[in-house]
């Protein structure tokens, strides 16, 4: 039978209904218990073999899931045994005797065996040697009722009738218990969709040359007509079954083999033939068991070699699985981490820790080294004994320790540093976390802090100050009018703060509508209105505007965004009169957007700040004197721009000053999703603050 034909036969058997399995184990009962009262080969009239043990241990085994089932196996066992054996040719007190044992010996089989092997599968070596102690204590109950029932039919010898029906039955019920047990697992299996690989062609021809030797070797052995002592040369046939096939198929060539035995025993054939009619069914019963559990034991045990190797497998996979997530979770974490031995050579380091620590630092297996000093935030150099690493290599356990890491190339990083040992004095590990943009925030909020507290407060004073001079009846005109115009310059500063604040909050987040705007009539309005501003005190500056190409943005916000680099060109121009500030734009050929450029030939910015002036809070430190500010104009304009899908750069300008570069959309459909275009003749001006 091919393989798909059996997994079909199997899906059949799991798809029967329990009335329908009563029905086929009591056939495979009666047909059993036919079968052995045809092997008779002793005197007494007892059968050599007695399968319908092991067909009725199944039976009781399936049926005890539920009570009531149990039942009816035991009970329509009782008549079938008992009909089987009269009409066979035992008294009817033989056969009522070994109907009554049989049905009491399988209600002990099922009992203890439930409760010794709870799983209900013969998967171990260990698992058939404990059926095979069940099918002896059962089989030991069940041989005292045919010692009772000979002794009622008269037999001088009742006790006799005690060795053969243990050998007998033990046998059986070990043999084809198990082998059941092992198809009856399969078939769940199966039902739970488990699925073994096809055979290849090369175990296919190996198994096909298994059963050709096998028959040969019992053809040779037990069909010869003399009586040769050759019957273990059939040994290496069982061995190569047990050793090669899965358990239920060893097993079920350790049954087939058994009747070739059992069918040349009764014939007179084979090593066994010269031996009395008693010995020759004990010695041919036990040779077959022996033969069958040698099968049986070593595809068993190969079987559990398997399942080991298969979860030895699995579990190293998970294992390599958890590992290779764990290095890839803390290879692209943010933070730093790294293992060190007890000998300070390096285990692990995540992509982080290498790339602060530097490339040359070490490579797992080396010795730690360094291309940069430890220092505190102090700038006092870190003694080795206060070194983290060493710390956590002598047992002791760092948290947010603050290092900074000085390079030689002049990078300083500030770090955050906890270190733990390893359990069993194997090493420590450090984990890094970088706090540099920390540090440099909270340096450019303190400074934004003062200088929040100081423009604000000034003009408070300010505002004190003057007022109190106002509240004098006899001051002058002149000087009334000269307080007045100093409370305005100082209310100016004020909004020109809190409105910087909100508009920095605000940049981002707000719902823009876009329009088509003239450029340059937006950048004169704001010249305009800050040169004719009484009071602002801004040097002269001579501006040129040539912006010819139109913007699609949001009015409102494109207004802040040039009222901001417009205002940082004149406050960080030339103060002696001759600060110019240009504003041009053109078309980015690649893409099609305008370009807009405000330069100024003033102070410029510092090559390390070029790339944090757009930052919030941050001031560069030659502006500082010249002018006041929040340092958050760049950041307003950086939000403005990327709200429209932009971008701004700055750079040095050769003659001196800087250059900011806005690239916007210069057509509609540059736009990003989301901003909605509105007619520029419906959209309201904004006037300059």
């Amino acid at each position: 039978m091919g393989e798909g034909r059996m997994q079909a036969v199997m899906g059949r058997l799991a798809a029967l209904s329990p009335a329908s399995m009563h029905v086929v184990f009591a056939v495979l009962l009666a047909l059993a218990a036919i079968f052995g009262r045809n092997t008779n080969l002793e005197a007494s009239g007892l059968a050599l073999v007695w399968p319908a043990a092991g067909i009725h241990f199944l039976w009781g085994l399936w049926a005890s899931r539920a009570r009531r089932d149990f039942v009816v196996a035991l009970a329509a066992a009782l008549p079938i045994l008992a009909v089987v054996n009269i009409v066979t040719g035992l008294s009817p007190t033989l056969g009522l005797a070994v109907a009554v044992g049989s049905v009491v010996q399988t209600s002990v089989a099922v009992y203890f065996f439930r409760r010794l092997v709870p799983a209900l599968r013969v998967q171990t070596v260990g698992d058939y040697l404990l059926l095979g102690v069940v099918a002896l204590g059962a089989c030991s109950v069940g041989a005292l009722f045919i010692v009772t029932g000979s002794a009622i039919n008269g037999s001088a010898e009742p006790f006799s009738a005690f060795i053969p029906w243990l050998v007998r039955h033990a046998v059986s019920l070990a043999a084809l218990g198990s082998l059941g047990i092992v198809i009856a697992s399969g078939i769940v299996a199966r039902a739970n969709g488990e699925h073994r690989p096809p055979l290849t062609v090369a175990r296919r021809a190996e198994y096909a040359l298994l059963a050709l030797v096998s028959v040969i070797l019992y053809v040779a052995t037990f069909g010869a007509v003399a009586a040769l002592p050759i019957a273990y040369t059939t040994i290496p046939a069982h061995m190569w079954a047990g050793l090669r096939l899965r358990a239920g198929w060893a097993m079920l060539h350790g049954l087939v083999s058994g009747a070739f035995l059992l069918f040349f025993t009764l014939a007179g054939l084979g090593p066994f033939q010269e031996l009395g009619a008693n010995v020759a069914a004990y010695v041919a019963q036990s040779f077959m068991f022996i033969a069958f559990s040698l099968s049986a034991v070593l595809a068993l045990s190969m079987d559990e070699r398997r399942r080991l190797i298969d979860s030895l497998y699995r579990a190293n996979e998970e294992a390599k699985a958890a590992a290779d997530l764990r290095d890839l979770v803390i290879g692209k974490m943010n933070d730093g981490v790294l293992v060190a031995g007890p000998d300070r050579r390096l285990i692990f380091q995540n992509e982080t820790s290498e790339r602060w620590l530097g490339e040359g630092t070490a490579r797992p297996g080396e010795v730690w080294r360094r291309d940069y000093e430890v220092v505190t935030p102090g700038g006092e150099p870190l003694a080795e004994a206060d070194n983290p690493l060493t710390l956590a290599l002598q047992g002791e356990v760092t948290e947010r320790m603050d290092v900074d890491l000085r390079h030689l190339s002049g990078e300083v990083i500030h770090l955050s540093v906890d270190a733990i040992p390893l359990p069993g004095e194997r090493g420590a590990v450090v984990v890094m976390h970088n706090v540099t943009g920390e540090r440099l925030y909270q340096r450019d909020l303190g400074r934004f802090a003062s200088v929040v507290a100081h423009d604000l407060l000034t003009p408070l004073t300010v505002f004190d100050g003057w007022l109190e001079l106002l509240e004098d009846p006899d001051l002058p005109v002149a000087e009334r009018q000269a307080s007045i115009e100093r409370l305005q310059q100082a209310s100016l500063r004020m909004r020109t703060l809190i409105r910087n604040l909100l508009a920095y909050s605000l940049a981002k987040e707000e719902r823009l509508t876009a329009s088509r705007i003239d450029v340059a009539r937006i950048v004169e309005g704001i010249i305009d209105l800050r040169t004719a501003l009484p009071g602002t005190q801004l040097p002269a500056v001579r501006f040129e505007v040539c912006a010819p190409h139109p913007v699609y943005a949001d009015e409102r916000l494109f207004l802040q965004l040039m009222e901001n680099l417009v205002g940082n060109a004149m406050k960080y121009g030339k103060t002696d009169g001759t600060g110019e500030v240009a504003v041009t734009t053109s078309v980015e050929e690649s893409t099609g957007r305008t370009l807009v450029r405000v330069r100024d030939n003033g102070i410029g910015i510092p090559a390390k700040d070029l790339e944090r002036v757009f930052e919030e809070f941050h001031r560069s430190e030659n502006g500082l004197g010249q002018a006041t500010g929040t340092g958050l104009g760049l950041a307003i304009c950086r939000r403005i721009v990327e709200s429209h899908g932009g971008s701004i750069t700055v750079r040095n300008v050769a003659e001196g000053g800087a250059e900011f570069t806005v690239s916007l959309p210069g057509a509609p459909n540059q736009l990003p999703e989301g901003v909605a275009l509105v007619d520029a003749e419906e959209f309201p001006r904004v006037p300059a603050p």
